[in-house]
């Protein structure tokens, strides 16, 4: 009798490490589903449910936490999705060029990564879609006229006219 309760006792035993095993490839496989496929996170970054690409982007930019409430946010989101489209791009990718460009640009003055957008977003306005260069090299002639001591208003110009120029410039398709 002891010896089959001895036998009961190591089959119990294996079935909860085998839950228990199960249980945590269930965590993971979870976890790993809700990770952020992106070149703008860090590797195993989280991302926080429900939070927009804007939202995300504006706490990069920060480096905390912006309140789900703030005025910012909407106009974020609202640039990443136009930009996204007209430059066909994922939302991720866009706010991960216009954080990197604005942090590039910050190393030397303030500079606000919802600009950044904006500069892209006017540069290409009017354009027909297969006439929009690519994001990367209208975001850097935005950040070298930034550098260079431009304005805002005189970077976007900048921007406009290298778009333009890039634009005409384009072989073919």
């Amino acid at each position: 009798m002891t010896h089959h309760h001895a036998a009961s006792g190591a089959s119990h035993r294996a079935t909860l490490i085998g839950i228990a095993i199960l249980a945590a490839v269930a965590v993971l496989m979870f976890s790993m589903f809700d990770r952020r496929n992106s070149q703008d996170a860090p590797p195993g970054a989280l991302v926080e449910r429900g939070m927009s690409p804007g939202h995300r982007l504006l706490n990069e930019e920060a480096g905390g936490t912006l309140p789900s409430n703030s005025p910012r946010i909407p106009r974020a989101d609202a640039s990443i999705t136009r930009a996204s489209a007209r430059f066909g791009l994922s939302k991720d990718r866009v706010a991960s060029l216009a954080l990197s460009t604005r942090n590039a640009i910050a190393k030397s003055q303030p500079e606000d990564v919802i600009d950044v957008l904006d500069a892209a977003l006017l540069a290409t306005d009017g354009m027909a879609p297969d006439a929009v260069p690519a994001l990367p090299p209208v975001l850097a002639a935005y950040a070298q006229a930034r550098l260079n001591g431009a304005g805002v208003p005189e970077a976007r110009a900048v921007t406009r006219s290298f778009a333009e120029l890039a634009s005409n410039n384009r072989a073919p398709r």
